[in-house]
């Protein structure tokens, strides 16, 4: 089943795209224009492929390999309601959380090509190592104006 929503940061024009394939999960942050300004994996749905072959990009977009990835440890987002996103501001950068249910499973600011994912077991080209200490907690309220 695939899952492709978006979710606005009306503030700045920018938004949020979640991309579920039936294969793998990734977050992609546009701007205003639509132009693709940061990008993380969060999830294989298939098991991790033991080495990375990104040599094809028919087959984008990838699984990240076992070496890098961290399995799924819930069920995969089946409808909106599993899926929000967190606008938040950082001194002056917009950053985007992604939570499916209440597990965080990434974060984009603009520029961070790849971004963070908490799935991710070390830093590699589809998501860098995220560590949050204390996650923030998901809320629908939108903070910060920053733009992209």
């Amino acid at each position: 089943m695939a899952l492709l929503l978006e979710f606005p940061h009306e503030p700045t024009g920018c938004a949020l795209a979640f991309v579920d394939d039936g294969r793998v999960g990734y977050a992609y942050l546009r701007d205003p224009e639509g132009a693709i300004i940061a990008d993380v994996w969060l999830y294989n749905r298939l098991p991790a492929p033991a080495d990375a072959d990104w040599s094809d990009p028919r087959q984008a977009p990838f699984l990240n390999p076992e070496p890098c990835a961290l399995p799924l440890t819930q069920p995969p987002p089946r409808a909106r309601e599993d899926v929000r996103v967190v606008w938040s501001q950082d001194d002056v950068v917009l950053l985007a959380d992604v939570y499916l249910r209440e597990q965080l499973l990434g974060r984009l600011s603009p520029g961070s090509q790849p971004g963070w994912a908490t799935l991710a077991r070390t830093d590699g080209p589809l998501a860098r190592r995220f560590e949050a200490e204390e996650p923030p907690a998901p809320d629908d309220g939108e903070r910060g104006t920053s733009g992209c």
